[in-house]
Formats: structure tokens, C-alpha cells, sequence
């Protein structure tokens, strides 16, 4: 097997026909993952041909140990495929229901999702088309104190559409029911992880573990972080389909707003004003996930399904301090101590109204 890197990748698509042997191309390795090679192909003579071609590696990139077969690569590709069809199926309804509503509220960004050009089989490797090149991630914008809700919004109803599009389908759920990968890149390293070396808080960890068969009822990306969510000018590209899985979009809800809520923190230790400007990203994200939700989704099902994201997130921001992932922006955050209390409290106490969670878990304003 022939391991991908910037230096021999020209070669590889030459070789492989998949550029002509005397095209002028550069190549750069995307940065910010730990499971996979990501290079960006930028091709100087083509006007928005440029790609990306990633690959696997059985090894993550971490401190700790951590390894996952090579074949989670395919799951990628079925998992990018299907959002990209579900965010299609999403984004005609809205246009239909615009014909016949009253005013609309402000565009938001429109969220894509990469294309498969082609597909390597024997190198565990395929291409995808690229964002824009004047792209970055939306962590990046969140680090740097940049708080724009219209981006918060999008997030909302790109969630929300996922799982609201694919709430109890039944070709989804078998083609994508499989949910070991989620398991060893997720549930393992992350809730697993802490339990080891927090003994006295298995049992809620546990109980959080257990809850998550038994709520398949959607397409669940896993992996929905503002790391994964490239923006541009009047777009959002969601990238990263690896742990893509028919299970408990609960989990996306708590692993999204886990990654809010340490930012907040973040930006607490620096400039409350920008702390309270990233908790408010929070408030726009329900206010566009919610009504995404087909009315088939009963209001006891949608409180069920908050009050298993709250557990989530008490979990996700937990394993962010304590897994074999840690985020790389809150080591010397004095609120660390206090993040980690309040998750267990959560957990405990098994909290399941946001506003109760809000009080434990974000820095007083």
C-alpha cells in the first residue's frame, strides 16, 4: 500500500491517470484532523478544479494509543453521500414552503457538503471537491473572536434537516446501522475513557452508553464540530463523515454544543464580553434546529431528545478535558475544574432542561 503525503501525491494521480503528467498542481496537507491524511490538490491551470484527497491511517494521531481499521474510510463515503442527498431533499421542501409563507427571515448560509469524484479501493482513499479557497474552519472564526450568528443558524437548520429528513427511515437505518466505527471512535475514547479514570462516576456514564441504541431513530454525523464546518462567503461545507452512523442524533446535539461551551469558557478566561457573545451562538442554534423536526417527531419525543443532548454534552465536554481527545485551546483555562464538576453534576443528577445545565456548565456573565 502506497501511504499518501504532499511529496508523492502528484505522482500517485499521475501515475493513476487522474491528472495529466504535465499539469502544474500544488499540494498542502489540511491540518486539524487525527484519524486521516487530508491533501488539498490545488490545480493552477483549472479554474475551480481544485480537490481533496484523503486517506486513511490505522494509527490516530494522539497521545494515548488509538486505533481503527482502515475500512472506516467507505463508511465516509456512504455517510457523505447520504447527507448530500438529504440536505438536497431539505433544501427543496424549504424553497417549497417559501412559495405560499410570508416573508422570509435573512439568507443564510447555504450548507453544502463535498462531492465523491472518485474512489481508490486498494489505498483506502478517495476525493472529494474542495470549499472555496478563501474558506476556514469555524473554529478558527470562534478562537480568533469572531461570533457571527447567521453562521450559528446554519448550523440549526443544517442539523436539524439531517435529522429531521432522515427521522425513521428505514433504507438509512439499514444501509448505516452498523455502529461499531461510533463506538471506537467515539463512545470508547470519549465516555469510556473518562469512566476508567473517574471509577466513582461509571454508573452515569454507563447509563449514557446505554441509552444510545436504544434512540436509533436518525442519521447521526458524530463528528458535527465547528472544526468540521468550513466557511466562506454565503456558504457552510460540513466535512468529516467517518463516524457517521443510524443512531441517536441526541449525540450530535450534546457534541456540537459541547464544543460551544468550551469555547465560551475560552474566551471567559480573556474578555467576558466575548464569552457572552459565544454563549449566544447557543440560543440561535435551538431556535433553527427545533422547527427542522418533522411533525411526526411528538413534543415529548423533541423534550426526550434535548434532555439525552444536555446528558451528551455533559459527556462530550467532559471527554474534552479527560479523553483520549482532548481540545487543544483550554490548557491553562482556570475553569477547567469547574467545567469538569458541572459535567458530572449533570450526569449525576441526570439533568435534562437546558436552562438547569446552562447554570452549571457556562461561566457567570
Amino acid at each position: 500500500m502506497l501511504w499518501l503525503t504532499k511529496e508523492n501525491l502528484t505522482d500517485y494521480l499521475c501515475r493513476s491517470g487522474r491528472l495529466a503528467p504535465d499539469e502544474a498542481v500544488e499540494v498542502r496537507e489540511l491540518t486539524g484532523g487525527v484519524s486521516n491524511v487530508v491533501l488539498y490538490v490545488r490545480r493552477l491551470d483549472v479554474v475551480g478544479g481544485d480537490f481533496v484527497v484523503k486517506q486513511a491511517r490505522e494509527q490516530l494521531r494522539v497521545a494515548q494509543p488509538w486505533f481503527s481499521p482502515l475500512e472506516r474510510i467507505w463508511r465516509e463515503v456512504d455517510v457523505m453521500r447520504w447527507c448530500h442527498r438529504l440536505l438536497e431533499s431539505g433544501q427543496r421542501t424549504d424553497e417549497d414552503a417559501a412559495d405560499t409563507a410570508t416573508p422570509s427571515p435573512p439568507a443564510l448560509p447555504a450548507a453544502t457538503t463535498p462531492e465523491i469524484l472518485w474512489e481508490d479501493r486498494k489505498q483506502f482513499c478517495f476525493a472529494m471537491s474542495a470549499a472555496p479557497p478563501n474558506h476556514t474552519t469555524w473554529k478558527a472564526c470562534l478562537l480568533a473572536g469572531e461570533f457571527d450568528t447567521a453562521i450559528a443558524a446554519a448550523c440549526g437548520t443544517l442539523l436539524g434537516t439531517l435529522h429531521g429528513q432522515s427521522w425513521g427511515d428505514a433504507a438509512i437505518a439499514e444501509a448505516l446501522g452498523d455502529r461499531r466505527l461510533f463506538d471506537d471512535l467515539r463512545l470508547d475514547p470519549y465516555y469510556r475513557t473518562v469512566a476508567r479514570q473517574y471509577p466513582q462516576f461509571a454508573e452515569p456514564l454507563q447509563r449514557l452508553l446505554d441509552s444510545v441504541p436504544d434512540h436509533a431513530v436518525a442519521l447521526t454525523h458524530a463528528d458535527f464540530s465547528p472544526k468540521n464546518l468550513l466557511v466562506y462567503p454565503g456558504g457552510l461545507m460540513m466535512v468529516d463523515f467517518e463516524t457517521g452512523h443510524y443512531g441517536d442524533p441526541a449525540f450530535d446535539l450534546g457534541f456540537f454544543l459541547s464544543h460551544l461551551v468550551l469555547k465560551t469558557h475560552f474566551h471567559a478566561a480573556r474578555d467576558a464580553q466575548a464569552a457572552a457573545a459565544c454563549q449566544a451562538l447557543i440560543a440561535t442554534f435551538w431556535q433553527h434546529y427545533l422547527p427542522q423536526l418533522p411533525d411526526q417527531v411528538s413534543s415529548e419525543e423533541k423534550h426526550a431528545l434535548v434532555g439525552r443532548g444536555i446528558q451528551h454534552l455533559a459527556g462530550g465536554a467532559w471527554a474534552r478535558l479527560d479523553g483520549k481527545s482532548p481540545v487543544d485551546y483550554l490548557a491553562d483555562v482556570p475553569s477547567r475544574d469547574a467545567i469538569r464538576r458541572a459535567c458530572q453534576t449533570i450526569l449525576t443528577d441526570g439533568v435534562t432542561q437546558w436552562d438547569d445545565a446552562a447554570y452549571l456548565l457556562l461561566p457567570a456573565s
